[in-house]
């Protein structure tokens, strides 16, 4: 066999080498940005490592944080255990000094997570009481919940911190009072507060409440989605 077959990497390999998501890897393809080897009948993308870490070394860093960075995804989950798992991966990256995390989600959702993150995370209760985890369910209306994400992130900026994260529930919280329309809406106000303080934002949809339709939509307020059955 090709000594240089066997240094490719499929698109599953190379999601995981940057750690990052496979839809990501196919914008960037499709977009000339990230190089990419087209093999089989099916012309499947193949990826040289130097090709990736190339790609990782030319990306613009600010204050020595990636650009991959300052993303507003979506996560869709199909299970309460989904939901889980989709929160508890993103805040646990996020809870370091310096940064502030919050988690916006109806009580009963936040218990089940908090308890999930504590096991990966012994020392949470010490990171809420310090602030860098800041709880919160959402607001009776969009334009109320973006002047509290306005306010509190200002408020964070201010005081010093080099790194924002935000988790919220969207169909628990908000998508439970909006048409889907107004949802949209919604994302699209956020998205540009999203851009403005540069958050992290994981955005959490439970596809058992929406059609498909509705969800499309959604997707297209969003850089990226992730997925957990």
């Amino acid at each position: 066999m090709d000594r240089r077959q066997d240094d490719l990497l499929d698109i599953k390999q190379a999601a995981q080498f940057l750690k990052v998501s496979e839809t990501s890897l196919r914008r960037w393809t499709n977009a000339g940005r990230l190089a990419c080897l087209r093999v089989g009948h099916k012309r499947e993308r193949r990826f040289r490592r130097a090709d990736l870490l190339a790609f990782v070394e030319q990306q613009p860093a600010d204050d020595g944080r990636s650009a991959a960075h300052h993303s507003h995804v979506c996560g869709l989950y199909a299970s309460d255990l989904s939901r889980v798992n989709l929160a508890v991966a993103f805040l646990a990256d996020g809870l370091q000094p310096g940064s502030v995390s919050y988690l916006a989600a109806a009580p009963e959702a936040r218990t089940e997570i908090l308890a999930h993150l504590e096991r990966r995370r012994p020392s949470l209760n010490a990171d809420v009481d310090a602030g860098r985890l800041v709880l919160s369910e959402y607001a009776a209306s969009p334009p109320a919940q973006l002047d509290y994400w306005e306010t509190t992130l200002a408020g964070a900026t201010r005081a010093g911190a080099h790194s924002l994260r935000v988790v919220g529930d969207v169909s628990g919280g908000l998508g439970t009072r909006l048409a889907p329309h107004e949802l949209v809406e919604y994302e699209l106000g956020y998205d540009r507060l999203q851009q403005r303080f540069r958050v992290e934002t994981l955005c959490l949809y439970d596809v058992r409440r929406s059609s498909g339709l509705d969800v499309l939509d959604v997707l297209k307020c969003h850089k990226d989605v992730f997925w957990d059955t």
